[in-house]
């Protein structure tokens, strides 16, 4: 009897587990997903498993995925984590070597679910052959572990259905559907259909129904909350982000919602690839999985995760996005950014505005309305006055898309103190479709979004109306600083130092005096130093460059650039009670004038008085 007991127990456990309740904890501590960025597994190479899905097994994930190379598949891989952040790679679960029709294949958005009755881990995906998608078939393989070689069982159609961008869900009644793309009136993808699994979820029992005719929806994924499930799609748009829509039912079968837009009208750049449910002893948390494709180069893929919001009263869904946010994987916690989007709700104003529209639409935190030019003529811009200076560490743009696939903006962040003198961030060189982020630092009160053009990939003939959907400018509460710092020469003390043409200097009565003021914010690199930003550059810092010039730069994200551009404050070589500027990434060489030019040099106890001097500056409005 006892024995018996152990065995049910045992089938218990992994049934909880299989329907999303872990009765064994990992000791995981809360840990940052940051987007956007290359995922790196533990011994830092990329994490090569794009559209798949997270399986737990007692306190351990398993992240599967594919891995193609030149547009062919080569495996799909299986990573395991305790935290859901550092990631260690355990095997090629699948491989182009597994069975003859995988030599020169497709296999996409792979899905591995775990069958209780018959203790077999079960992987569907996507099946085409190499050179075409006219196949439209699924392809089933199967395994005792979840990270043992899988058996290739084959591809086919369902029930002699096509079957493209799929996914599969095992109800908490043990039953397994597919839901794919499919064919109903003639056009690929132009319908979705749901079938019912056979119980070993080795092939298809039944035919449920269709879903959003000649709707064109793919990349679907599918969770259940309670008693509703939640039904997420994309546009079919090939690899470029489109508006992601759900819907919703009291059952798998229906009937469905109509479709209901989340996130921003490029789903943030991405497309979902799977919804996972991280049941913590404290709560449960969902994480929106996706892809950000690059069109132009698929290699360059991006992991895309993101805190799902789904809402018990009323059954709907949001979706926000954070480039970095936490979760505890042990408790289930998730802590979003402490910032604020200082342009909601400010004053904005245009170049011009099309009739119905106003251009406080694009900071009104809603995503689906938007700003329209007046006319088609480029370039046009999209300001907003905070009212006060405030300090901005993030730009999140959403652009308009006519479907997902067509063009991409160039532009520039111009920003200013006073409405008059504007600094600008060149970003005329971006490829990317949709929505943008940009990682950038500056305190000031006004910020311009200069629309310089669209490029229109399949229509040369630029057919865009300048048009904004949402901007949000994030960062902390309180501003880093509101006003300015002037620093004197020691030696040469009516000489003060100042930009000039980029290049640091001291001058005696500097045109324009902004020239001279900077404020000193918290080190960009550390805290325990101080950043020089421009008064009337804002977002350009003082910093070293290659050759130990002191220079003004736009603010970028990289670590070397931050370090270049802090210092740290000590007591004056030459005067105590002024300072003296030693560079955070050179210990031991400061800022001093050298034939009123500034650069870098070595200062220490036995430098001469000269050197000293030369490196002592007072610091005047605090």
């Amino acid at each position: 009897m006892g024995k018996r007991k152990t065995v049910w127990l045992l089938v218990f456990t992994l049934a909880l587990t299989m329907f999303g309740l872990h009765p064994e904890r990992s000791n995981a501590a809360s840990v940052a997903i940051t987007n956007g960025t290359d995922w790196l597994d533990t011994a830092g190479n990329p994490i090569h498993a794009n559209s798949g899905n997270i399986l737990q097994v007692g306190s351990t994930y398993y992240l599967y995925g594919e891995h193609a190379v030149g547009g062919k598949f080569d495996s799909v891989n299986v990573y395991t984590s305790t935290d859901l952040k550092n990631w260690t790679f355990s095997n090629a679960i699948l491989t182009k070597d597994s069975a003859t029709e995988l030599a020169s294949s497709k296999i996409e958005r792979p899905k591995v679910i775990y069958n209780v009755s018959t203790k077999q881990y079960v992987l569907w995906a996507h099946y085409e052959n190499g050179t075409d998608y006219n196949l439209g078939r699924v392809a089933v393989a199967t395994s005792s572990t979840p990270n043992g070689k899988f058996t290739y069982e084959g591809s086919f159609r369902p029930l002699d259905y096509e079957s493209r961008d799929m996914t599969v869900f095992v109800d908490t009644d043990g039953t397994g559907y597919l839901v794919t793309a499919s064919r109903k009136n003639g056009g690929a993808n132009d319908t979705m259909a749901i079938f019912k699994m056979n119980a070993s979820y080795t092939g298809i029992q039944s035919f449920e129904g269709w879903l959003f005719e000649n709707a064109y929806r793919e990349a679907p994924a599918v969770v259940k909350k309670g008693n509703r499930y939640y039904l997420f799609t994309s546009q079919a748009a090939g690899w470029y982000p489109n508006q992601g829509a759900y819907a919703t039912a009291t059952s798998m079968t229906g009937p469905w919602s109509a479709l209901t837009p989340y996130g921003n009208p490029s789903a943030f750049g991405s497309q979902i690839h799977d919804i996972a449910t991280i049941q913590g002893s404290s709560t449960t948390s969902y994480i929106y999985m996706a892809d950000r494709w690059n069109p132009m180069n698929l290699g360059e893929h991006k992991h895309i995760w993101l805190p799902l919001t789904l809402n018990d009263g009323n059954g709907t869904a949001s979706l926000e996005w954070y480039t970095t946010w936490n979760i505890d994987a042990a408790t289930g916690q998730i802590t979003l950014p402490a910032l604020v989007n200082h342009a909601q709700g400010k004053t904005a104003s245009a170049s011009s505005t099309a009739s119905g529209s106003s251009p406080s639409l694009v900071n009104d935190g809603n995503y689906q309305t938007s700003w329209v030019a007046s006319s088609n003529s480029w370039p046009a811009w999209w300001q907003v006055d905070f009212g006060a200076p405030k300090t901005i560490t993030e730009i999140d743009t959403s652009w308009f898309m006519y479907k997902g696939s067509e063009g991409y903006y160039k532009y520039k962040i111009e920003i200013s103190n006073d409405g008059v003198n504007y600094s600008t961030l060149d970003r005329t060189n971006n490829l990317t479709y949709g929505f943008t982020t940009d990682a950038v630092h500056f305190t000031a009160r006004y910020v311009r979004i200069n629309m310089v053009n669209a490029v229109l990939w399949n229509n040369p003939g630029n057919w865009y109306t300048p048009t904004l959907h949402e901007v949000k400018m994030l960062g902390p509460s309180t501003p880093e600083a509101t006003g300015y710092s002037q620093f004197a020469s020691h030696n040469v003390p009516d000489r003060m130092i100042r930009h000039a043409n980029y290049v640091a200097r001291i001058d005696a009565n500097v045109t324009p005096a902004l020239d001279a003021q900077f404020r000193v914010v918290p080190g960009l690199a550390s805290s325990t130093g101080v950043s020089l930003e421009a008064i009337n550059y804002p977002g350009y810092f003082l910093k070293r460059n290659a050759s130990n010039k002191i220079v003004l730069e736009a603010f970028t994200n990289t670590t070397a650039y931050k370090g270049d551009a802090t210092f740290l404050i000590s007591p004056g070589w030459a005067d105590g009670t002024k300072v003296s500027l030693q560079s955070y990434s050179q210990p031991g060489y400061y800022i001093r004038h050298y034939d009123y030019v500034l650069q870098l040099d070595a200062v220490n106890a036995a430098s001469n008085t000269t050197t000293k001097a030369d490196a002592t500056f007072g610091r005047l409005n605090l």
